[in-house]
């Protein structure tokens, strides 16, 4: 989830050639338009869901008749409900959905989202606390369906060249949905109608979405009646030359791969934090006495910041690790681990920090939350750069795996926030509890991945699949399958040379 305006930056791997057409404007960029409103409702579904569930248990207007009487566990249990329906349904719609490519899918997706919080104050007021978890389960559950129909969608839409340009945008529409939603859910939960008005907000927008992508948009160029026939040309031509390789997924090598897991835990501990900010941080600032508009416009802040670095900060690290002159001074692979942990120790001390201020010094306490943050963007620099050093042509297959993990991981933050709490949350000493845990969580998992990370392509990456999904044709490499088999080991074990095989470097493998 915290990579999501990440992932236009990993795809597996395309054989031809990419064209440079001269750019155009035309129907499918209508529909790119439509795609980054509909991503952008979905990201604002999620991040409005933390506070209106603050509304929903506000102590403060208990004499609203709009108020249950939760405490900070139940409301943890039910973002874990919302969070663990993501994880579920993660994987089955990475793997399977993008065959479809279908914008009905969008349409099911938003007609559920919208219906289910159309329904939300009828589901609270006469299901309670259970109906309310299996409601937002199964909102969880449509939200990672839209992203690989969007890959899907683009495909057919759009020439290759402008494939990474339109995926960037639709991701950011997501996030921005999500920075955007803070504030105006606080706003919104100030009214009289409190949660509900969030509510009606919410199925307002994804109804009204939905009618538009069902009668204004199509699932390919061929199929839309407005788009003419020369952009369809246009669009055929530039794609001829470029398809998505045919190839077998080398699953039980990836599975085995220690570089896979390190990932997998840097993944797991940067989703962890951003889950953190996301629902558990305006909670911990309506502790501190701020309203609920307060709440939502100071979280929103550290999600700005991040996106600002992030757009301006990650390439420029990137490109200082691609540079040959850094190659030829240090070791690249030491100093990515000098960097992540220069982040992790510095993101581990504000936590820290944060809680151990006085009540008065709000607007430094903003910052510190702010710059602990922002810091992720060294995280998410060393992340990319390690995916691309890893994988050529698995990089998108490699993110679902440590995707599927990490919102495992993620699911489990508001729930332990909330058993950690429970009707403490007013008590600055439950909330060091809490973020200490946070912090240590992150700093294990960070430090861990770290240490399993090295440069290099993996094995299993340079060999051409097979006919079986764990097997590979070894025509391509040099080596007898005995002798890949020892070298596919390598990524599992500390690397070293082994002797008597043809074409082993005398550096690492991996």
């Amino acid at each position: 989830m915290d990579v999501e305006f990440l992932k236009y930056k990993f795809r597996d791997g395309y054989n031809g050639v990419i064209t440079q057409t001269k750019w155009q404007v035309g129907v499918r960029h209508v529909q790119i338009t439509y795609m980054v409103l509909c991503a952008a409702a979905l990201g604002a579904l999620r991040a409005s869901a933390g506070v209106a569930l603050l509304a929903l248990t506000d102590a403060s207007r208990q004499n609203n008749s709009y108020v249950q009487a939760w405490d900070v566990g139940d409301r943890g249990a039910a973002l874990w409900a919302f969070f663990s329906g993501h994880a579920l349904a993660l994987l089955p719609a990475e793997l399977y959905l993008p065959r479809l490519g279908d914008k009905f899918v969008v349409t099911a997706v938003l007609l559920i989202n919208g219906s289910l919080n159309a329904a939300m104050p009828t589901i609270v007021n006469r299901g309670g606390w259970t109906a309310l978890c299996n409601a937002y389960f199964l909102m969880g559950m449509t939200q990672p369906c839209l992203a690989p129909v969007n890959r899907a969608l683009l495909d057919n839409w759009l020439p290759p060249i402008e494939w990474q340009t339109a995926a960037c945008i639709i991701d950011t529409g997501s996030y921005v949905g999500m920075i955007l939603a803070l504030p105006a859910s606080s706003w919104l939960s100030g009214s009289r109608l409190g949660w509900e008005l969030v509510a009606y907000a919410q199925a307002t927008l994804a109804l009204s979405l939905a009618v538009l992508w069902s009668l204004l948009t199509a699932a390919s160029p061929e199929q839309h009646h407005a788009c003419p026939d020369a952009e369809r040309e246009y669009i055929k031509d530039a794609s001829a030359e470029c398809r998505k390789k045919r190839q077998c997924v080398p699953w039980r090598s990836m599975l085995r791969c220690r570089r896979v897991v390190g990932l997998t835990l840097a993944h797991a501990a940067n989703n962890a934090l951003f889950i953190f900010y996301l629902v558990d941080v305006p909670l911990y600032l309506k502790s501190t006495g701020l309203s609920l508009l307060q709440c939502g416009v100071q979280a929103m802040i550290p999600f700005v910041a991040l996106l600002m670095l992030v757009t301006t900060t990650a390439p420029t690290i990137g490109c200082l690790l691609k540079s040959n002159m850094m190659a030829h001074v240090f070791n690249i692979t030491y100093i990515k681990k000098v960097i992540n942990a220069i982040g992790t120790v510095s993101i581990v001390a504000g936590l820290a920090m944060a809680t151990n201020m006085p009540e008065q010094w709000s607007y430094l306490r903003l910052c510190v939350l702010t710059v602990t943050l922002g810091l992720l963007t060294f995280q998410y620099a060393g992340f990319i750069e390690n995916v691309r050093d890893l994988s050529e042509n698995y990089r998108g297959t490699l993110i679902v795996i440590t995707s599927a993990f990490s919102s495992v991981v993620g699911a489990v933050v508001p729930l332990g926030t909330g058993m950690i709490l429970r009707n403490d949350e007013n008590k600055p000493d439950a909330w060091r509890v809490v973020f200490c845990s946070i912090a240590s969580v992150y700093g294990v998992c960070s430090m861990g991945g770290s240490a399993l990370g090295d440069a290099g392509l993996a094995l299993w990456d340079r060999m051409t699949g097979g006919a079986r999904g764990h097997d590979f044709a070894y025509h391509n490499t040099g080596l007898s399958p005995e002798e890949a088999s020892q070298l596919e080991l390598l990524d599992m074990y500390p690397k070293k040379p082994i002797a008597g095989i043809a074409g082993t470097p005398s550096e690492t493998i991996a």
